[in-house]
Parts: structure tokens; C-alpha cells; sequence
């Protein structure tokens, strides 16, 4: 015969088990829901009043759950933005790892956008956050420029 400090004992282990099943659950579900999806671009356009960008698809990232967000590789897509507001809601925008605004991107720049459904309209492509890539020539005269002024500070020698 079981003593009760031994069947309570086993009771509260259950229930723990129970929770921390219940709650593991939980954690999946919402991190399928959110999980954005790296696609790689040239990027074309931005239209500020409607707050969308027009990329060129270089290479397309994960299937999306919904087949009308589908991505082409060649073909032209359209992502939202929020260029404003608070950081877990807006589209970040970076330039070699540091912040830039989304008015610096230049045609045919390189992008990688990680983007999600968006929320509002579940048959369009909502961008978390997008990177742009400097290309070669531009990241040696950037160097370049570096080098220059850390001559003139008198940081480097000859």
C-alpha cells in the first residue's frame, strides 16, 4: 500500500509533465507561425505611398505554406514594408550590418529580405527585414576611403 505523501508526490510530477508538454506545444506552434524565410534579390523599385518594394528573385529561400506566395527564380516580386515605427514591427533595413534607411537602396543592389505572410493580407509578402549587400566595387573604394583617412589622422605609416 502506497503511502499519501507518495501518491501526491507522483500526482504533482504528472501535472508538471503535463504543463511542460502542454507549454513545449505551444512554443512549436508559435515558432512555425513566425519563421521567415531568406530569399536573395536585385532589388528594382520602392514605392513610399504604398510602401512596397519590387525586387528581382536571384534565389528563392523555403516554400512558403501558402502557394500563392510563391517565389520564381528570374521574375519579378513584391514585398510590404514598414519603414517606421517600433523595432519588432517595422522592416529593418541594413547596410553591411549597420542601420540604413530604406531610401538608400539603389537599383540592381544586392538583397537578402527575410520575410513572412504579412498579418493583414495573408496572400502578400510582408519583408521582417532586409540586408543590403555592397558589391565589390563599392566595398574597395569604401576601403579605400578608410585607408585614406586613417592616413591623414595619422592612424597608419607608410
Amino acid at each position: 500500500m502506497q503511502s499519501s505523501r507518495t501518491r501526491v508526490s507522483r500526482i504533482a510530477l504528472l501535472l508538471a509533465a503535463a504543463a511542460f508538454v502542454l507549454a513545449g506545444g505551444v512554443g512549436v506552434a508559435q515558432a512555425k507561425k513566425s519563421k521567415s524565410i531568406k530569399t536573395e534579390a536585385t532589388f528594382l523599385s520602392y514605392d513610399a505611398e504604398a510602401k512596397t518594394i519590387e525586387v528581382k528573385v536571384k534565389k528563392k529561400g523555403k516554400k512558403p505554406a501558402s502557394k500563392k506566395l510563391k517565389l520564381k527564380t528570374g521574375k519579378k516580386a513584391t514585398f510590404t514594408v514598414k519603414p517606421e515605427g517600433s523595432v519588432l514591427t517595422r522592416t529593418s533595413v541594413t547596410l553591411d550590418g549597420k542601420r540604413a534607411d530604406i531610401n538608400e537602396m539603389k537599383e540592381g543592389q544586392f538583397l537578402f529580405i527575410y520575410w513572412v505572410p504579412d498579418e493583414k493580407d495573408p496572400e502578400a509578402r510582408f519583408a521582417r527585414k532586409i540586408d543590403m549587400v555592397l558589391s565589390e566595387a563599392e566595398m574597395d573604394a569604401r576601403n579605400k576611403a578608410r585607408l585614406e583617412a586613417a592616413r591623414e589622422a595619422g592612424q597608419l605609416s607608410d
